[in-house]
């Protein structure tokens, strides 16, 4: 699709959510997803073309998470990128530890997948909305 609207990037491993989220895409209008395979990849991709939205897998051993939201605050050109993370629900320190990286956003995994259309189509969060965790 290369008339999208809207970019997304995802870091993730999961095939799963990697389908799930693929398919919700495609199923928006104007939104596009793309999947870089590592941490190179992905700093590149967002380094020559940033996303609307960077969707995090705050699990992933492959991304390192914490790190690459690391990488993105303190890069002048990358720091503005929305970035959304999920995590299961009992994380609570590592959703804490995601925000202060600069997540902007950190969802329990449940409420990711349910609210995945709004996500990717870039619906605003409710200002104090219960499926956030941190």
């Amino acid at each position: 699709m290369e008339n999208a609207e809207r970019r997304v990037v995802a870091a993730l491993e999961d095939l799963l959510f990697r389908s799930k989220i693929n398919e919700t895409a495609e199923n928006l209008e104007g939104v596009e997803a793309a999947f870089p395979r590592s941490p190179k990849k992905l700093m590149e991709s967002l380094r020559s073309s940033p996303p609307d939205l960077l969707v995090l897998d705050l699990n992933s051993a492959r991304f390192e998470p914490l790190k690459i939201l690391a990488e993105i605050e303190a890069d002048e050109a990358l720091k503005n990128i929305p970035t959304v993370g999920f995590l299961s629900h009992v994380q609570k320190d590592l959703a804490v530890a995601a925000k202060e990286y600069g997540c902007d956003r950190v969802m329990a995994r449940s409420a990711f997948t349910q609210k995945l259309p709004e996500v990717l189509a870039g619906a605003k969060a409710d200002a104090e909305g219960a499926e956030e965790i941190g």
